[in-house]
């Protein structure tokens, strides 16, 4: 009979540890500044999001999610396996993103702000009747 060799094990005989993988962070604690939590349920989380002009934030995540855009901006984002991308918004605009692992720095002439409405579980939202 062959034997199976547990996830565990295949962690260890790759060289990974998991003491060496640190969570990736929620950015409205790490970064109280740039994150305003104006609404918190099992649905979802909508904070003001502020990043200004020239800052950056380190690797964070988020849930899917939708921005609307009250401050025009042009940010890059570095994802975790190094790749990058950019994003050109102006005020009004409405972006949805899925889940995302990313590190923003704003790369604008203006301050990025918007409304940011994080989905977290769809079973908890209400029904209508």
């Amino acid at each position: 009979m062959p034997k199976r060799i547990a996830p565990f094990a295949l962690l260890l005989a790759s060289g990974l540890s998991l003491a060496a993988s640190e969570p990736i962070p929620d950015p409205a604690a790490v970064y109280p500044d740039n994150y305003a939590v104006l609404l918190e349920n099992d649905c979802v989380r909508v904070m003001d999001f502020r990043l200004r002009r020239g800052d950056t934030e380190a690797l964070h995540k988020h849930p899917a999610h939708v921005l609307y855009v009250l401050q025009g901006f042009e940010i890059e984002f570095t994802f975790p396996d190094g790749s990058r991308g950019r994003r050109v918004a102006k005020a009004g605009d409405v972006l949805f993103s899925d889940p995302v692992t990313h590190s923003p720095i704003n790369q604008g002439a203006t301050d990025a702000h918007g409304i940011l409405i994080e989905l977290k579980n769809p079973d908890a939202c209400p029904r209508p009747q």
